[in-house]
């Protein structure tokens, strides 16, 4: 893995995210930037063809969206109609509308249940490859998500990996000031889950933490 490419691209995820948020007038800027090494490890190192990507914090679309157009699910030039009013670009990606984007994820804490299923068809049928679901700190507040990791754990998906981004903040204000999550590494753990805490800005950790699932 060429670690100084992956971090070049990460900061682009964030320069060009920052450019079509600006041009929006607003929008997710920090849930879109905190998550920047964890799609550009993904995209560019982890994942096959095989493999499929759920973004649950779908508030990130214009992360995920600069990550499409780089590997041809979408053209680079549509980034540029983001925040126009008949733009198939949203807030949050929906997938009859944007090549790349598996789940129409706006309602936060769905997008672990889906990927149990996906997870499940997979394992059902002996198919090749892994599910990525990216979460919210936020988002685990819901009780869908725990549910969702109780089902994984009990069906043994082995080949679900799911990253929560642990950035402490919500669009409301801070975690632990509206409803604490703490320790959510071991309540991971306690649901089943082989779970790691890690700096999800490090290229290192991240690569190691998500191949070794």
């Amino acid at each position: 893995m060429n670690i100084d490419k992956v971090i070049k691209t990460a900061k682009t995820i964030r320069k060009d995210s920052f450019k079509m948020l600006q041009k929006k007038g607003g929008g997710h800027f920090g849930g879109s930037f905190s998550c920047a090494e964890i799609l550009a490890v993904l995209y560019s190192h982890i994942m096959s063809e095989n493999d499929k990507f759920i973004l649950s914090k779908a508030h990130a679309g214009v992360a995920l969206y600069w990550v499409l157009s780089q590997h041809g699910f979408i053209e680079r030039d549509i980034l540029s109609t983001y925040g126009d009013e008949d733009s198939i670009l949203g807030v949050h990606g929906e997938s009859h509308f944007v090549n790349g984007v598996e789940f129409s994820c706006g309602s936060l804490g769905h997008g672990l249940s889906f990927a149990c299923g996906l997870a499940l068809g997979k394992k059902k049928k002996n198919e090749k490859g892994n599910i990525y679901v990216l979460l919210g700190d936020g988002e685990c507040q819901e009780g869908t998500v725990w549910e969702a990791a109780l089902f994984a754990s009990q069906h043994q998906l082995s080949n679900l990996v799911a990253i929560v981004d642990y950035n402490k903040k919500q669009s409301s204000g801070m975690i632990k000031n509206i409803l604490d999550i703490e320790p959510i590494n071991m309540k991971w753990k306690s649901f089943g889950w082989d779970s790691v805490e890690i700096d999800g800005h490090n290229i290192d950790e991240l690569n190691s933490a998500i191949t070794s699932k």
